[in-house]
């Protein structure tokens, strides 16, 4: 394998292009202590060190961070990874390493949504929302059919109220 281009990617950061393909990032002193440099030969023993050690560690601890600031759904969360070049199968153990401690769950995550936006969304909203950010079909309507129907009467009474106040500027319906 030939590392066939290193370009900057931020202040310290730098893309690695092994066989003319992008492979991953590294930061510079991680280039000088493996010692890769273009048109050099990559052993197999330093890359599968990178590939399975340090930046499965690195995808890791990158997704504990952003979990520990707000939830994610398991779509948005592997697209962040993504958006930080891990690889492929480095996202991979990233998602699998928060699922299985129970730091990543898209029904908890729909359920929590419901929950909080339920007074200020309809359900289609709410449903359409969550589509958006990668839930399941099946998991938004398991989550919205536990909604109580004396929720959800109460929920559509106050989002018409607000309408109608909106409409006829601050005017209370009769009924």
């Amino acid at each position: 394998m030939i590392v066939t281009d290193v370009t900057e990617h931020g202040k310290s950061k730098y893309k690695i292009y092994v066989d003319h393909e992008f492979a991953f990032v590294l930061y510079k002193g991680e280039l000088h202590k493996y010692g890769i440099k273009k048109e050099k030969e990559i052993s197999e023993k330093v890359y599968r060190e990178l590939m399975d050690e340090i930046l499965p560690k690195r995808a890791k601890l990158r997704t504990m961070n952003l979990l520990t600031k707000r939830p994610y759904s398991e779509s948005k969360l592997r697209e962040k990874l993504r958006e930080g070049m891990y690889p492929e199968t480095c996202v991979e153990t990233a998602i699998q390493y928060v699922k299985s401690y129970g730091y990543l769950d898209d029904e908890s995550y729909a359920r929590d949504y419901i929950s909080y936006h339920m007074t200020s969304q309809s359900p289609k909203v709410m449903e359409q929302k969550l589509k958006l950010k990668g839930i399941d079909s099946g998991i938004i309507a398991k989550c919205l059919d536990e909604i109580e129907e004396s929720d959800l009467t109460k929920c559509q009474k106050r989002q018409i109220r607000n309408l109608f106040q909106k409409e006829y500027h601050g005017a209370v319906p009769e009924n």
